[in-house]
């Protein structure tokens, strides 16, 4: 029983002794939160103090940024104005002295005797008639101009059409002559410009003979008429080269070079010509 009691008694003690540590360490939590409390204030102040500095240093920033840039802007207006001025300032001089030699024109003219003074006066309107035809000229070589290229640019399209109708032509005969018909305006524009390199190449060249082998009759002789006409021009113009020249033809002969290329070519096409039609 004692040793009982002894234990109950043990126990109770280490329960209050657990109790009062308890309280004590509620006690220092509370008195720690409350000390917290009473500082915290101080630092949120000073917190906000830092805050309103940072703020009124940015605000004065951005104020010294907005200064620099308006004064940017208005040196900019300044000397834009000055710009404008400058050049108000040049026409109000130019129209000055204009003015002033008006001026003394006028006076020149008020000491001149009747007689010079009607001089004078037909002077100025030859003058302004001469300027008139001048630019009457300038407007008249304006028009003829875009008439010499309205002409040149419908020459070409026509030159365009001609060479893809006759080497249509000359190739469906050659590869497909299943779906060929035989068309006369393209026969007769064929023959015309046998000669041309621009409208018949020497590849078709070559088929527009095979073509006209076959040939009889007055178109035959035409054509052969046709080709001895080219050869004979050639010729009459190459006896005139062998003839001495004198400075303005060594002049021109850079000129003479492309033309004599193109001879040449005809020439060489109308002996082919004369060749496949005459047996």
């Amino acid at each position: 029983m004692a040793n009982k009691e002894i234990k109950r008694k043990t126990t109770e003690s280490t329960k209050e002794i657990i109790k009062e540590d308890k309280k004590k360490k509620i006690d220092v939590l509370v008195s720690k939160n409350k000390k917290q409390k009473i500082e915290s204030p101080p630092s949120s102040e000073s917190e906000s103090s830092s805050e309103s500095e940072s703020s009124s240093e940015s605000d004065s920033q951005s104020e010294s940024e907005s200064d620099s840039e308006s004064e940017k802007g208005n040196k900019e207006s300044e000397s834009s104005e000055s710009e404008s001025e400058q050049s108000d300032g040049e026409s109000e001089q130019s129209e000055g002295e204009l003015e002033k030699k008006k001026e003394k024109e006028r006076k020149a003219f008020e000491k001149l005797s009747p007689k010079e003074k009607i001089d004078y006066q037909k002077k100025q309107i030859e003058k302004e008639f001469k300027a008139q035809e001048k630019e009457k000229k300038r407007e008249k070589e304006k028009k003829l101009l875009k008439q010499e290229k309205i002409k040149k640019e419908l020459e070409e399209k026509k030159l365009k059409s001609k060479n893809s109708e006759v080497l249509m032509y000359l190739d469906t005969w050659k590869n497909d002559k299943s779906s060929w018909k035989f068309e006369k305006n393209t026969q007769v524009i064929l023959i015309k410009n046998i000669y041309s390199i621009d409208i018949l190449p020497e590849k078709y060249f070559k088929i527009a003979l095979e073509y006209l082998a076959p040939l009889k009759g007055a178109i035959k002789d035409r054509t052969v008429d046709e080709a001895k006409q080219v050869i004979t021009k050639y010729k009459t113009s190459q006896t005139k080269k062998r003839l001495p020249k004198s400075k303005n033809d060594s002049d021109e002969e850079s000129d003479d070079d492309e033309i004599e290329k193109e001879d040449k070519i005809k020439f060489e096409r109308a002996q082919s010509v004369i060749e496949t039609l005459v047996k």
